[in-house]
């Protein structure tokens, strides 16, 4: 592994826990000032401000979610993580596989193409 690959999968691993932890830190510190998130099947969210307030408002509706990194497969400039959704508020056996394939530039994501059941995501 090189030390840019090195460096990227660090930043995945930054994506976890901030969004588990910080919110508020998550978006500002793991993405790009030109960032576009592609949710795949249901639009495009450009820039960390809009995607900042769809995060907010994933939180509201379920403060308790969670994201467990099941993989991570790092090549170059991309990581693609595989990850689960957990949200003990919706019983103990809910939970939501997706997977996020993130492109990175100078250690943050300038480009995520997140594919999951959207339908069954909170606060969307």
């Amino acid at each position: 592994m090189t030390e840019q690959e090195r460096r990227n999968l660090e930043t995945a691993q930054r994506y976890i826990d901030l969004y588990n932890n910080d919110i508020e830190r998550f978006v500002p510190e793991c993405y790009t000032e030109d960032c576009a998130v592609h949710v795949m099947g249901a639009g495009v969210i450009e820039g960390p401000a809009q995607f900042l307030d769809v995060e907010r408002r994933v939180l509201r509706a379920a403060p308790r979610r969670r994201m467990r990194l099941d993989r991570a497969h790092v090549c170059g400039d991309v990581v693609t993580i595989e990850v689960t959704l957990l949200n003990p508020d919706a019983g103990a056996d809910w939970s939501l596989p997706f997977v996020a394939v993130l492109n990175m530039r100078d250690g943050r994501i300038a480009l995520d193409r997140s594919y999951a059941d959207w339908s069954r995501w909170p606060g969307l």
